[in-house]
């Protein structure tokens, strides 16, 4: 668990170091992406072929990257560079450096051995028995 403490130290930003490596990655599309502004926080980013949508507002892209891993997509991420916005702020607070901790505040109580347990009446469980499935082996 320390260890896990200490990790967190070496972060160069509050945003975990795998959500910042996606972000590097992400940043690569940008390259190719037209911005169509729309809205106060809404966007139509242009990726030839395709056109899509982002609110960042509600923190939705059309690609749906962004709601699946919770950290922006290239398309997201013109927008946000569009709006001179700090990206970090963007990234869901699962990546964060606070939520990383509140993990590992706490520590694991060590058990017993095995033989100190307390025996039990109950029958043993056993594994189910292995049944041959329909078609090749």
């Amino acid at each position: 668990m320390n260890q896990m403490r200490e990790f967190s130290e070496r972060w160069i930003s509050d945003v975990s170091p795998m959500a910042m490596d996606i972000l590097r990655k992400n940043a690569e599309i940008t390259d190719n992406c037209e911005v169509k502004f729309n809205d106060d926080l809404g966007f139509e980013i242009h990726d030839p072929p395709y056109k899509h949508v982002v609110d960042l507002r509600n923190k939705v892209c059309s690609c749906w990257s962004w709601q699946l891993k919770g950290i922006p997509c290239g398309h997201a991420l013109t927008s946000i560079h569009y709006k001179d916005w700090v990206v970090e702020s963007f990234v869901d607070h699962w990546y964060k450096k606070e939520t990383y901790l509140k993990a590992y505040n706490r520590f694991i109580q060590p058990m017993t051995n095995m033989k100190m347990w307390p025996k039990s009446d109950r029958p043993a469980i056993e594994p189910p028995e292995i049944t041959a499935m329909p078609g090749r082996p």
